[in-house]
């Protein structure tokens, strides 16, 4: 029985990203005290985190990053309401700015280094190829997590995305899959020179490298996933919306 009662918070947990006790009471029907008790268990054997206090404390599940603001985000039919300030970079000179905040993150030295090397190139192609054909929101969303012993990254934009962008290339891309697949796998030669044909390569190159990092990225109705970590990755992006724009997440090991 407390078996099957921590299964189920697990899996209320995971489905709505986090949740409270108070929810967990209602929805299961329990004591507080029951549902502290499980919670407890749960925390100890490092299946669960708790982040907040007192009536705001929440729980999450470990190791999983939380981007259900991103997504909504992301796939906004009209202009977002909310483009938290702390997280859009409107310009690039904003997401450089930001972007040594790899190094307080716990990487070591060299893997600071090819993070931002990676990270830097996903997100100087949101300016590179979307100046002047933003859907509504300029500049890239910015986010970096640590949970569970792992680093979580996720830069996204509302741009044209990568099919619009190749194209304009190599028009015997038609669609979104092979969009991606050509810019992270295909050596693309061109009047313009297009750093997300072949930067990404690189990109690619770097999370592959090692078996402790992974990357998943959409755009559209496409998706793709690199590196040993990269299923993981591919799993947390399958639901977001099949939008235009590019949406690209990094885990990275810690230990």
């Amino acid at each position: 029985m407390k078996t099957s009662t921590r299964a189920r918070i697990l899996e209320i947990i995971r489905s709505q990203s986090g949740t409270r006790p108070a929810d967990l009471v209602k929805t299961l029907a329990l004591t507080p005290q029951a549902v502290h008790r499980h919670l407890r268990t749960l925390l100890a054997e490092g299946r669960l985190e708790r982040r907040g206090g007192g009536p705001k404390v929440r729980y999450f599940i470990a190791g999983k990053p939380q981007l259900e603001q991103v997504r909504a985000w992301y796939g906004a039919e009209s202009k977002p309401a909310e483009n938290p300030p702390d997280l859009i970079c409107e310009t690039r000179d904003a997401f450089a700015g930001r972007l040594p905040r790899l190094t307080l993150t716990g990487l070591g030295q060299d893997d600071q280094s090819l993070a931002i090397a990676a990270v830097g190139e996903i997100g100087n192609n949101s300016f590179d190829h979307n100046l002047g054909k933003w859907r509504d929101t300029p500049g890239c969303w910015y986010q970096i997590q640590s949970t569970g012993g792992r680093l979580w990254i996720c830069i996204a934009d509302r741009g044209q995305g990568i099919l619009k962008s190749l194209a304009r290339v190599d028009s015997t891309i038609r669609d979104d899959q092979t969009a991606l697949v050509t810019a992270f796998e295909k050596i693309l030669s061109g009047r313009a020179p297009e750093r997300r044909g072949n930067g990404l390569k690189y990109v690619r190159n770097i999370i592959t490298g090692k078996d402790r990092r992974g990357l998943a990225c959409r755009s559209g109705a496409g998706l793709v996933d690199y590196g040993k970590l990269g299923a993981e990755c591919k799993e947390e992006l399958a639901d977001f919306p099949k939008s235009e724009g590019t949406v690209t997440l990094i885990t990275w090991s810690l230990k």
